[in-house]
């Protein structure tokens, strides 16, 4: 992995995310892209332009380019990188076709968001722009929660259910992930007791066993009727560090992240989350 994406809108989470990611990749060569991306506002920009020059004061944009230095010189503050491996971008556009724009324009290889953890209100785990960007982008993202602070990823969870095909390009990132820390990946499913595999489900797991043959791994299954409540106790047991997911299991983003039935789970105040995409 080469270039990292940190979209921030300037809070407390976007912040996190930014340290969680100089931690998480360390010494290793890297570049950053800090962004921030602006609806375009109502007025035109020329009256912007000649408002800011008859108060003196400085224009918005200026105001974000600013506030974007000041992020990246406390980033290096912070870390052994080099001014050039910290490229700062703004964008008065659409949230989501301006992560599209930054993607392509950066060649981004992961995108790293944080979330302010639980909505009552919503019903849902991660906030609505993490949520499109986890949907709509065709890139992985490390989802990194309010509460969560970086430990070595010692333990990486990989819930499955055994009923899709993973493309290589899927489990390469996932194994580019855990070879950064010699991280140890736990293939877990969690099901009702009295389920069992497939045929189908069978190959798709030897295919996993053989993959992962070069990679520390080892398979579980944990016999449970709620999902959540499963993965929280595996979580617990297995001293879980991260968990990654792909994208295209929309089975396990609805019980996970976007409609959550047990709002008591702690795994998405602390644990980081890493959506992977085909």
């Amino acid at each position: 992995m080469k270039n990292i994406l940190i979209p921030t809108d300037f809070s407390e989470n976007a912040w996190n995310a930014s340290q969680f990611a100089l931690a998480f990749f360390g010494n290793y060569e890297v570049n950053y892209v800090l962004a921030h991306i602006e609806h375009p506002d109502i007025l035109p920009p020329a009256f912007e332009a000649l408002n800011s020059y008859i108060t003196g004061e400085m224009s918005p944009e200026n105001q974000v380019i600013e506030t974007l230095q000041n992020n990246r010189k406390k980033m290096l503050e912070t870390s052994s990188l080099k001014t050039s491996n910290i490229v700062i971008d703004y964008i008065e556009t659409s949230f989501i076709e301006g992560i599209k724009q930054l993607v392509n324009k950066y060649e981004i290889d992961l995108i790293v968001m944080g979330t302010q953890g639980f909505s009552a209100s919503e019903n849902k785990i991660i906030g609505t722009h993490a949520q499109s960007v986890i949907t709509k982008i065709q890139c992985p993202v490390l989802v990194i929660p309010k509460n969560a602070k970086f430990s070595v990823p010692v333990n990486i969870a990989f819930p499955t259910d055994y009923n899709s095909i993973y493309k290589s390009k899927v489990l390469d990132t996932l194994t580019t992930i855990c070879n950064l820390h010699n991280s140890s990946i736990k293939i877990i499913r969690i099901v009702n007791p009295k389920v069992t595999l497939t045929q189908f489900q069978h190959k798709n797991r030897g295919y996993l066993k053989g993959y992962f043959k070069d990679t520390t791994s080892s398979f579980h299954r944990v016999n449970h009727q709620n999902f959540q409540e499963g993965l929280q106790e595996f979580i617990d047991s297995m001293h879980i560090d991260m968990v990654a997911i792909i994208a295209k299991n929309l089975n396990f983003f609805e019980m996970l992240l976007f409609k959550p039935s047990v709002v008591k789970m702690s795994y998405h105040t602390k644990i980081p989350f890493l959506v992977l995409h085909e």
